[in-house]
């Protein structure tokens, strides 16, 4: 069995580690953060992420933890519905998540063993056929392949590909978790409402919990203070949908996280040799189409996969990334076109936008459905 060295414990990492150890091999993770969270707050599993859950064996506890979501619906700002798409004809269930509630779930199936923590990366060697790591504590490991899964600043990428930093895309989020269900929430909903310039949604989770989410176009690097997040939403969409502004009301200020939004335009090569990347580290997205962790749960299951059926890692690794770049490229190309639409500041484009979107209702469900319907 192959001893396996996976850099960084998000769910790209846990994923990873519990698929490579269903499959025979000897994954161990190092997560430099000394203690094992997830940040952020809630995310959609597509159907393409609960076949790799049900693969695992995994969905009936995610679905547990999680909520059952039927329809993803776009709105105008002031709540006039413009498409509603059902996503519960995707052969599998979409859930809305806490992300935290996933990673658990990850993690409590991989052996303890599995899991290093309070360990820096730095950088790598190769010795004939091993790669050696090394860390800022002073330990080296070594193992027969390496996986950077240290997200969209990897420290795997900048060593095997450069420092090239990421492409800020013109946009500031905020995520929120309240306990507060608007009076107009309709059951099973994603609720997306588009403006000018600017966005919001909200999803149930898990555990009675509502997740929202917002964004608005932003010049890059903005400060930042934690104090006055909720005042600054709250005078941005205080002329929103009713349940916009009562569901900002209703939510800590403790409880709001904000950041810039980047990706990285889709290229080739990211493996070199017995090393490669997966997620956010090989191909971060903007979250515009909602693929973020899915595709990084993909990839856990193709890299595994891969590694079983071709005992050569460097053979493996190549095939792993020619099975996932065109669907890759793809998905970060429409999640930019989609951030694009979101954009729009001119009254005028946001109406043409707005009726476009009625009219083509039912091609945006079709693109959906082939989204999610992947099977990796």
């Amino acid at each position: 069995m192959k001893k396996v060295i996976i850099i960084g414990g998000g769910i790209g990492g846990a994923a990873t580690a519990l698929a490579l150890s269903r499959a025979g091999f000897k994954p161990v993770v190092y997560e430099r953060t000394k203690e094992l969270r997830e940040v952020g707050a809630g995310i959609a599993l597509w159907a393409n992420a609960t076949h790799i859950l049900k693969n695992l064996g995994l969905l009936e506890e995610a679905m547990q933890v999680g909520y059952l979501t039927t329809n993803y619906q776009f709105n105008s700002q002031s709540g006039k519905k413009l498409v509603n798409v059902a996503v519960n004809g995707f052969e599998l269930p979409v859930i809305g998540i806490h992300r935290a509630e996933l990673h658990q779930l990850l993690w409590r199936n991989v052996p303890n063993e599995k899991l290093i923590l309070g360990e820096t990366f730095e950088r790598f060697e190769r010795q004939n056929n091993q790669v050696h790591a090394y860390f800022a504590s002073g330990l080296s490991v070594e193992g027969e392949a390496l996986i950077g899964a240290d997200g969209l600043r990897s420290q795997v990428r900048a060593t095997i590909l450069g420092d090239e930093p990421p492409t800020y895309r013109n946009f500031k989020s905020w995520r929120g978790l309240t306990d507060c269900v608007p009076n107009r929430y309709r059951p099973g909903y994603i609720q997306e409402f588009l403006g000018c310039g600017k966005g919001f949604g909200f999803m149930m989770l898990g555990k009675g919990k509502m997740y929202w989410y917002a964004a608005t176009t932003a010049p890059k690097a903005q400060p930042d203070a934690a104090v006055g997040r909720k005042k600054e939403l709250e005078r941005i969409y205080q002329d929103w949908f009713p349940a916009i502004p009562e569901l900002i009301a209703a939510t800590d200020e403790a409880n709001i996280l904000t950041t810039d939004l980047y990706d990285r335009p889709p290229t080739q090569p990211w493996s070199q040799q017995n090393v490669t990347l997966l997620g956010d580290a090989a191909h971060p997205m903007l979250p515009t189409m909602g693929q973020g962790a899915c595709t990084a749960l993909e990839d856990a299951c193709v890299i595994a996969k891969c590694l079983k059926e071709q005992p050569d890692p460097i053979s493996a690794f190549r095939h792993y990334e020619s099975l996932r770049f065109p669907r890759i490229k793809a998905i970060v190309e429409q999640s930019v076109q989609s951030g694009k639409m979101g954009e729009l500041n001119n009254p005028l484009a946001v109406g043409l936008r707005n009726t476009f979107m009625k009219v083509m209702g039912s091609a945006i469900s079709n693109s959906f459905k082939s989204l999610h319907a992947y099977r990796a």
